[in-house]
């Protein structure tokens, strides 16, 4: 029993990590779509996905036969495992790409008359569709550390439910700064870059790209509490003082 439980609190933290760079994306997504809908398409989209991950589980089998070569080229050779992430890379790679050139090039004056339902369905099957291909990645390599499908279940059932409680902070955290969504946009494309080369049977460290993200963070916050310190030296506040300025011995 306690070996289960310590399972379980490994593959649910596990799951969660892994769910970091899916949760960026779920967040630029629910960006795009109107306030009215912002929840609902959060909280079907996750939950879509979730079940998902059932059916994926209970195929567990099958995916795991995804592993075996069906064709060779260029001395590559590729599963069906292999295609998919290419394909999931590649879609990821376009998507943010397709969002910085809105951001960059978008007029805010013109505003385009898209179908509501339209918005939503396109953004549920994003989310649908970016954490299958994320949550079949993570499968193989969870089946590894455990066979306890009740288990698993119960790590996927917190990861999902932990993005549908923080997707909403993310987005709300990444709308108002350019720079933090820029720095979303282009940790998403590392990730669609690393899925691809993952296809191409060329690993790369995945602690490297997290890395990268902490540090773009922690140059983000410096650069915020720069600022916040220089517009807090124009209106001469009382709060701040050079170290010097005081006698500490």
């Amino acid at each position: 029993m306690l070996v289960e439980a310590w399972a379980l609190l490994i593959l649910t933290l596990f799951e969660t990590i892994l769910s970091v760079d899916n949760l960026i994306f779920i967040s630029l997504v629910i960006d795009r779509v109107p306030n009215a809908l912002k929840e609902k398409v959060r909280i079907i989209g996750l939950t879509l996905a979730l079940l998902m991950r059932f059916v994926t589980l209970s195929f567990t089998s099958h995916i795991l036969s995804m592993q075996k070569p069906i064709f060779y080229a260029a001395s590559f050779n590729f599963s069906v495992k292999d295609l998919l992430m290419i394909a999931g890379g590649l879609f990821l790679i376009i998507k943010s790409f397709i969002e910085l050139w809105n951001d960059i090039f978008s007029c805010k004056q013109i505003k385009k008359k898209t179908d509501t339902k339209s918005q939503m369905f396109s953004a549920v099957l994003q989310i649908i569709l970016i954490d299958l291909i994320f949550s079949v990645d993570s499968l193989l390599t969870i089946i590894a550390l455990t066979h306890s499908m009740v288990t698993i279940a119960i790590a996927y059932t917190f990861s999902i439910l932990t993005m549908i409680l923080l997707s909403n902070y993310t987005t709300q955290l990444i709308k108002p700064s350019l720079s933090l969504k820029t720095i979303s946009i282009l940790f998403i494309i590392l990730i669609g870059t690393h899925l691809m080369l993952n296809g191409l049977h060329i690993e790369v460290p995945k602690e490297y790209l997290y890395s990268s993200l902490m540090f773009s963070f922690f140059v983000e916050a410096i650069n915020r509490i720069k600022k916040k310190v220089q517009c807090m030296k124009k209106k001469n506040s009382p709060k701040l003082f050079p170290l010097n300025s005081r006698r500490w011995f």
